[in-house]
């Protein structure tokens, strides 16, 4: 009878142990699932940047272009802000190596009337 309640015991405790390294599987791949999701949306961000870049490069991005043609075409900005010193609304392109104070960014300044009025490329 000894026997069985330890071997009861052990299996038990094996038992509970497998729920809680399960449990803690579950953490693991819902992590993981989140970090696919920053890994996307980093490749996004230097995807759109990248675009944006090599339009101004070629000349396709220019004043007078509204924010609908720039948001079809080359994709949503990183961030999309009013400017206080300009008055004007600034989206900003970076590629993800960058960041807001450091690294390549483009700034995108737009009118009240919502067309493309100045481009700052920034190093």
């Amino acid at each position: 009878m000894r026997k069985i309640a330890g071997l009861i015991a052990v299996v038990l405790v094996i038992a509970s142990s497998a729920q809680v390294w399960a449990e803690g599987l579950d953490a693991l791949i819902e992590a993981g699932k989140s970090m696919a999701d920053i890994n996307v949306a980093m490749e996004e961000e230097t995807r759109a940047f990248n675009a944006v870049k090599a339009a101004i490069d070629r000349g396709a991005i220019k004043k007078g272009l509204s924010k609908a043609s720039i948001r079809a075409q080359y994709g949503e900005p990183v961030i999309i802000n009013d400017d206080s010193a300009t008055k004007r609304e600034k989206w900003a392109y970076k590629p993800a190596t960058s960041s807001f104070l450091k690294g390549t960014r483009i700034y995108l300044y737009f009118s009240t009337g919502g067309m493309l009025d100045e481009i700052r490329v920034v190093d």
